[in-house]
């Protein structure tokens, strides 16, 4: 009897498969691209995200675009350096064997609409916790978000308010790894974040609120 497998690979079979290439990633169907990051070469599943981490990361993001037209509108025309903000992209950390992670929130210079990110490409790269993630954030994505080179790592706390605590680790000396900048919290720290580099940035909590704004 004929077998009724229609072609499509499962995730599970997916993660078995050796040594993906960053081709090998983006002919994969689309929804598994999305709920799906690679780690040295290996196919592995992205932690849930419940709607409060959802919207802490759409509430960054729209801080962050505020943020950088106020830092553009500091320079002349054709010299402000050209930044974009971008949620759940992917950024190729290293290509062989290849690691790919999609963070919660980028900021990054301009690239083409179509063009694959680099850790070369981010400034900023922001990871929301939950209780699915901590070890994944707080272990495995700093430790390969500083070995790649990007400078500036934020992790969120968040809860059924919005953003928390806000942590910001920052690329300090050559060895490529991350160094405590700050810890703010919301019941006793003014800004969720109040930086210099890089580029002058101050977020309030209430930009960071998650309830629906009338």
């Amino acid at each position: 009897m004929a077998d009724d497998d229609d072609g499509d690979m499962t995730m599970n079979e997916l993660e078995t498969q050796a040594f993906l290439s960053l081709e090998g990633y983006f002919a994969l169907d689309g929804d598994i691209q999305r709920e799906s990051e690679v780690v040295e070469g290996h196919l592995v599943s992205r932690e849930p995200r419940n709607r409060p981490h959802q919207r802490t990361g759409f509430r960054l993001a729209q801080a962050f675009e505020v943020a950088v037209a106020k830092y553009r509108s500091s320079h002349d025309e054709e010299k402000a350096p050209c930044i974009d903000i971008n949620t759940e992209v992917p950024v190729r950390l290293w290509e062989v064997p290849l690691t790919l992670r999609i963070p919660d929130v980028v900021v990054h210079h301009c690239r083409e609409v179509f063009e694959t990110l680099g850790a070369g490409d981010i400034l900023i790269a922001v990871e929301a916790i939950s209780r699915w993630s901590q070890s994944r954030d707080r272990i495995h994505k700093m430790g390969e978000y500083a070995k790649s080179g990007i400078p500036h790592y934020l992790i969120v706390q968040v809860d059924e308010i919005g953003a928390l605590i806000v942590e910001h680790y920052a690329l300090t000396t050559t060895d490529r790894r991350y160094s405590r900048i700050s810890v703010n919290h919301r019941d006793g720290d003014i800004w969720a974040l109040n930086i210099s580099h890089p580029f002058d940035m101050q977020i309030g909590w209430q930009d960071l609120e998650i309830a629906p704004r009338t």
